[in-house]
């Protein structure tokens, strides 16, 4: 009732790019919330999720909201802790909270089949595999951006964004099949923690609370298994969205705030900070990954969102493989292409959705962006026809403090060949 009565009370007033919803919250919370609380965090939402937006160390912790109308278009004060949290997670190390990342159990003879059915890209990988891959619809367009773990021969978890969890467990359920055999399906998001420990020296703090192997030979990039921590056992999944070496570590809710205690006692000795949601997005939009609503969509193929890499033709039929082969024969019209900005190295604004020029023309539109503390420039991803997404293209962005000047680059900005990810 609350939350109704918010939106009709707001429904006509201006809406800035950081707004929260104020009422019937928390809705929903990770184990670790307390802890969360204790360390000056300023909570966003997402699904009915309470999450961390970023830390305000020294300060009580709140909920963003109304404080965001106080800065309305400018640069937000929360962009200098963004920068502390960034170095942490390229620099040293990071810890975050991502309980609220759907988690969705497939088991059963069938799971297989049906999975395969639904992923571009072949899940049927050894036991211990995480990969990474998109559910596709029947034009080939990118319906969720998701990772599949195989736990067991029939055994599987789909790993998926705190927003899309009901979408993505109703697509499971609605591609079942009964010639593919029994089959379980079943949202346990709320069982499990999720806390990720991402940046160079995740590894040194890891080794410090587990005598499990998580060496590079032990533990490789894009596997999964059980480790001891505590007598606790945890799924952990070597796996970062910070493009970093890390893992995901899901953790049974009773036994999250023990592992997270650990781990801060741990990291303290390599400068460990907590980081929240915010400074996902610099971090990830240095590494070319990209967001799924924004950047791919159920109108963009994976073929023109540079994740060819995600598309198996030869493992059999799937949703959507007539409409990607039918792509490749004929060639893309448009890519997702990276922009910097060049007239400038200082903050910008930039939302997604702006105009992009070139030659007095509009010829496309922003679709996200940010700033990179890395390399110290303002990033952006827009779709390019075809004949213009060469690099060193330039080309006007119209951006809501004026025009400003950018040209295509590379499209992984840090570490393009990606060895501190797998190292």
């Amino acid at each position: 009732a609350e939350r109704t009565m918010e939106s009709v009370k707001y429904y006509y007033r201006l809406k800035f790019p950081h707004d929260e919803h104020e009422e019937a919250r928390p809705h929903r919370t990770s184990p670790v919330h307390y802890r969360l609380m204790e360390n000056g965090a300023v909570f966003g939402e997402k699904f009915g999720w309470e999450r961390v937006n970023y830390f305000d160390p020294g300060k009580e912790w709140r909920r963003m909201g109304e404080d965001q109308r106080k800065w309305g278009w400018t640069k937000p004060p929360f962009f200098e802790r963004l920068r502390v949290e960034h170095a942490a997670a390229r620099e040293r190390v990071a810890l975050f909270d991502l309980t609220s990342f759907g988690k969705i159990e497939v088991k059963g003879p069938g799971a297989l089949p049906l999975l395969q059915r639904l992923t571009s890209s072949n899940v049927d990988k050894p036991v211990g595999s995480a990969v990474y891959t998109q559910f596709l619809n029947k034009n080939g367009g990118i319906e969720s951006d998701l990772t599949v773990t195989r736990l067991g021969e029939d055994y599987f978890w789909v790993i998926t964004g705190s927003g899309f969890i009901a979408n993505d467990h109703a697509r499971i359920l609605m591609n079942v099949d009964e010639k593919d055999g029994e089959i379980s399906i079943r949202d346990i998001t709320q069982e499990y923690a999720c806390l990720a420990l991402w940046g160079p020296k995740s590894r040194d703090v890891l080794k410090k609370i587990t005598s499990s192997d998580v060496s590079n030979e032990g533990h490789p990039y894009l596997t999964t298994k059980p480790v001891v921590i505590n007598g606790v056992k945890v799924l952990a999944q070597r796996v970062s969205y910070a493009g970093e070496l890390g893992w995901e570590l899901y953790i049974p809710n009773n036994r999250a705030t023990m592992v997270w205690d650990l781990l801060i006692e741990a990291g303290n000795e390599f400068g460990m900070e907590l980081g929240g949601y915010k400074v996902l997005d610099p971090l990830r939009l240095e590494k070319g990954f990209k967001y799924f609503t924004t950047d791919i969509t159920p109108t963009t193929t994976p073929y023109e969102a540079g994740l060819g890499f995600c598309v198996d033709l030869n493992k059999g039929d799937f949703i959507g493989r007539d409409a990607l082969v039918k792509q490749k024969a004929e060639g893309l019209t448009r890519k997702l292409c990276t922009l910097v900005l060049t007239d400038t190295e200082e903050f910008v604004q930039i939302y997604g959705g702006e105009a992009v020029h070139h030659e007095g023309k509009v010829v496309t539109r922003v679709r996200s962006g940010g700033y990179g503390f890395t390399i110290k420039k303002n990033i952006l991803y827009a779709y390019l026809p075809i004949d213009l997404a060469v690099k060193g293209n330039r080309f006007t962005i119209e951006l809501i403090e004026g025009n400003r000047e950018a040209e295509v680059t590379a499209n992984v900005l840090v570490d393009p060949k990606g060895e501190k990810l797998k190292a």
